[in-house]
């Protein structure tokens, strides 16, 4: 009897422990979903202009669309496919010297370089690189790179807060 006893408490344990993950932790399904939810953008398009890459997790998977020289100062279009926005991000620069972005349609947003030599400007919104364009302002002169291209230009760096380490192109006279 007592055996019959244990093994029965044995069972229900079990059984209260399988119902209860199904209940409170399942498959783990929630916190895949949970996850996945973490890693989606917080805006989209429009949604996004005058937000941070970073904050709104456009950064993750976005590529250099078009790029120049400024002397040595790099600038950069970044764009975001999953939000569909682009930023300026210029490296080598200087305090003050300013990363701009632009669409086609007149919608702009810049930041100054406020410590450090880089900076990213505030995103617009691009349903497609060629809608935008990266300028730079370096010393006072104003410097633009083409609209974005189709395809991510060599290499694409996808982490914001890591600057494009590039070298600087020679001066030839």
């Amino acid at each position: 009897m007592t055996l019959v006893s244990a093994a029965s408490a044995c069972t229900a344990l079990v059984a209260g422990i399988l119902i209860g993950g199904w209940i409170f932790g399942g498959d783990n399904a929630e916190g895949q979903n949970r996850e996945k939810a973490q890693g989606d953008p917080l805006c989209l398009e429009f949604e996004c202009r005058d937000k941070d890459s970073q904050r709104m997790g456009c950064h993750i998977g976005a590529w250099t669309s078009a790029a120049t020289w400024s002397g040595r100062t790099y600038i950069e279009l970044r764009y975001s496919p999953r939000c569909r926005a682009a930023w300026a991000r210029i490296t080598d620069a200087h305090v003050d010297d300013t990363a701009r972005v632009e669409s086609s349609r007149g919608v702009s947003n810049e930041r100054s370089v406020t410590y450090e030599n880089d900076t990213y400007s505030p995103m617009i919104e691009a349903p497609y690189p060629a809608s935008a364009r990266a300028c730079g302002v370096i010393k006072g002169k104003e410097t633009c790179t083409p609209s974005g291209g189709p395809s991510p230009m060599p290499p694409a760096l996808t982490d914001e807060r890591e600057p494009a380490r590039k070298p600087a192109p020679t001066e030839s006279g």
